[in-house]
């Protein structure tokens, strides 16, 4: 059997794996990159409509969930003090690729994110790479010369003196993602949190009162109250798309980052009007109140939120009761979700591995030279660039670490 040693071992050729292979190279150490698909930077690939949503303008520790929210906001908080919104352009640029900057501080490359990886990949030039490789076995070997990592694979066993696990979550099963860190984590003695979908569509019951709205998109403000506690969207207002399974689109794709089983979900279908005013504005009081809304809202979206018998009243024969009946329609429109769509639908997944065993170096607490980076741990960014601006991060701060 091939034996080989090397100085730093990568597991995992998605953002982190690659970004951190790049920075490490430039300090003279034995590397190699280990990954079961032939293709690296799959889900890379695919972000952001494949144009690669890389960072935000906004980089902070509000657009981040996790179990733990206390260990999540301090680790952010050193990743990001010195490498933010610019390191990430930077690092884009450096390799030939412009930006584009879109709707709420996100920023994408200006072409197709595959040029970005492939250019990266070709600068590899001192890296060893094991692709399309199943990892049969691994374990940390103890010795009074040296402790190495040893991962067997078919017909070679790779020793390294650090290892780097960046292999994800199971956020797109169908492109090759799996549960690999928290196998090997929980061997090692690491508390883990199960996978589960972050950045989702929701799925509703027959019963939902908006359903046969297909294809309807409009601007929204949400929030999902869970005991008591209000949680909303940092950015505010964002589209609702409605689909044939329930509701997607930017604004619930956030909201998906918070829900919990059986949580309310509330709705602002006119977040940047006051209803209530317009109605008691007395030049409004001889519309008939479909008039009145019709033009603020699709119409299909309006006849499902209106009272029939309201539908042709006009608005200053209203009462007091019947306004608040529509405002709170409209404005505070409020179900519960029948549940969040699959992980071959979420763009990410909350869990992972806890960040109480974990520095702020990203080192394991619990075996010395073990670093997680990326998904696989337990923070999920909102939608916007976060999650690879993070994934990024980590590879800066072990890149630091291990020189």
């Amino acid at each position: 059997m091939l034996t080989k040693e090397y100085d730093l071992i990568i597991l995992g050729g998605g953002v982190s794996g690659l970004y951190l292979a790049s920075l490490a190279q430039e300090k003279n150490l034995s590397i190699c990159l280990i990954d079961h698909q032939e293709t690296l930077g799959m889900k890379w690939r695919i972000a952001g409509g494949a144009m690669g949503n890389m960072t935000n303008r906004v980089i902070d520790p509000s657009h981040y969930i996790s179990h733990t929210p206390k260990e999540a906001k301090k680790l952010l908080q050193s990743l990001f003090k010195n490498f933010q919104t610019d390191h990430v352009i930077s690092f884009i640029h450096s390799l030939g690729i412009g930006i584009e900057e879109r709707e709420f501080g996100q920023i994408f490359c200006n072409q197709p994110v595959k040029y970005l990886i492939n250019t990266l990949i070709k600068k590899l030039n001192t890296i060893d790479f094991y692709l399309a490789e199943k990892i049969i076995s691994y374990h940390y070997e103890q010795n009074q010369l040296k402790n190495m990592f040893v991962i067997h694979l078919n017909n070679k066993q790779i020793k390294g003196k650090k290892l780097v696990i960046a292999t994800g979550s199971t956020a797109y099963p169908q492109i090759g993602a799996t549960d690999f860190a928290l196998r090997l984590a929980n061997k090692w003695g690491h508390k883990t949190y199960p996978f589960t979908p972050a950045l989702s569509p929701m799925l509703c019951d027959k019963n939902f009162l908006l359903t046969g709205l297909e294809g309807i998109s409009c601007y929204v403000r949400m929030k999902i109250q869970i005991n008591g506690t209000d949680y909303k969207d940092p950015c505010g207002i964002r589209s609702l798309l409605f689909t044939h399974k329930g509701i997607s689109g930017p604004a619930v794709l956030v909201m998906s980052c918070f829900w919990e089983e059986n949580a309310k979900v509330f709705i602002d279908f006119l977040p940047e009007d006051n209803l209530l005013e317009k109605m008691h504005d007395t030049t409004n009081g001889k519309k008939i109140l479909k008039n009145l809304i019709l033009p603020l809202m699709p119409d299909r979206l309006v006849y499902k939120l209106l009272p029939e018998n309201l539908l042709n009243k006009k608005v200053a024969e209203l009462s007091k009761k019947e306004r608040i009946i529509i405002c709170n329609n409209i404005h505070n429109f409020n179900f519960i979700p029948q549940d969040l769509d699959s992980l071959k639908k979420a763009e990410a997944a909350k869990g992972g591995i806890a960040l109480t065993e974990i520095s702020h170096n990203l080192e394991s607490t619990i075996l010395k030279n073990l670093f997680f980076a990326g998904e696989c741990l337990d923070i999920v960014g909102l939608l916007g660039g976060y999650n690879i601006h993070f994934a990024l991060a980590c590879a800066k701060r072990i890149a630091e670490r291990i020189g």
